[in-house]
């Protein structure tokens, strides 16, 4: 029986070895310091009142404010475990909301724009609306995860393909696009295949998968101080930036690495090259798991070599941008005001 012995425990020792080498890959986590070096740097001299700033939290949740309006993009403040993410089920963290919401520097907010329904883009806006008593803005699907946490009716917004809202001076033209094409088939097709609207109250706790996208929106962004593009999924519809110009385009590019040179050059040339801005800032290359109380990280090693690829999102950037040397480069830092115009 000896040889029975030695065979249980070489196969309790690769248990354990494949345990530990999966607990090790969802919890060490890939560089982003080619993306913290492009941080923009504080401005010379104090910032005006008059002064359009913004704030980054993460991924594409954006602070933006005048002075008078304050509009939130996203709201997205959880930032659950890989663990639920990838095996169970997963609900806003309202605390981490709370101490995001007041982090930034809330106190009063005038709306929440959702780029589209995953739940790294709405999962937490409804929490974010009924704290601060702001409208929250989106599509339909957007609308039912409002509902599914009880958001007030008067609260939610539907929005229409290019039909303007005017919040303050702001003037935001919501411009239907496409998602990003994860090239891996399952992970596209659980995402973005079938029907991909939520057609009734989704209450969480809920797998990933039930924040059906719902519609990928491009955001125009106009104002009396200077013009900025919102796009925070890096995909596409041909042509639907035509006749747009704008200052500075906040460009995602999260999973961008995974996708080839050609798939890498069009989007630049669909979202850059039509709008022709002079500064382009980048989003959505950050974590989407881990605490938001956490500096600005890269996602688990996981998640990243199986999707994200943010060493090769980083390169591809880079090669992009020696193409476009009159367009100045930069991420913004966590938390902090940036000034966008004056």
């Amino acid at each position: 029986m000896k040889w029975l012995t030695k065979v249980l425990l070489a196969l309790a020792f690769l248990l354990l070895l494949g345990i530990g080498l999966f607990w090790v890959a969802i919890q060490a986590r890939v560089s982003v310091d080619d993306f913290l070096n492009l941080e923009m740097g504080t401005t010379a001299d104090a910032t005006p009142s008059s002064a359009l700033v913004a704030q980054f939290a993460g991924v594409s949740t954006l602070l933006l404010s005048d002075g008078e309006t304050t509009i939130l993009t996203d709201g997205y403040f959880s930032r659950p475990g890989a663990l639920p993410l990838g095996f169970g089920k997963i609900a806003p963290n309202v605390e981490d909301v709370k101490w995001g919401v007041k982090r930034l520097g809330i106190t009063t907010l005038d709306a929440i724009i959702v780029v589209h329904s995953h739940f790294d883009h709405a999962m937490d806006a409804p929490i974010v609306a009924k704290l601060t008593g702001a409208p929250v803005y989106g599509s339909e699907s957007t609308a039912n995860i409002c509902r599914g946490l009880d958001l007030p009716e008067q609260q939610i917004r539907l929005l229409e393909e290019r039909q303007p809202l005017q919040i303050g001076d702001f003037r935001i033209t919501p411009i239907l696009s496409k998602h990003y094409e994860f090239p891996n088939p399952s992970v596209r097709e659980t995402a973005l295949g079938g029907n991909q609207e939520i057609t009734e109250p989704l209450i969480p706790p809920a797998k990933q998968e039930a924040y059906k996208m719902g519609g990928a929106y491009t955001f125009y962004f106009e104002h009396p101080l200077g013009s900025f593009l919102l796009q925070s999924s890096a995909g596409w519809k041909e042509n639907t930036l035509d006749g747009i110009q704008a200052d500075i385009v906040f460009l995602g590019v999260g999973g961008l690495g995974a996708q080839t040179q050609d798939y890498q050059s069009e989007y630049f040339r669909q979202i850059v090259d039509q709008v022709n801005p002079n500064k382009l800032i980048l989003i959505h290359w950050d974590a989407l798991t881990g605490s938001v109380q956490e500096p600005l990280q890269g996602e688990v090693w996981l998640i990243d070599k199986l999707m994200g690829k943010t060493q090769e999102t980083f390169d591809a950037v880079e090669r992009e941008m020696a193409k476009r040397e009159n367009i100045s480069l930069f991420t913004l830092p966590k938390w902090e005001k940036r000034e966008l115009f004056r």
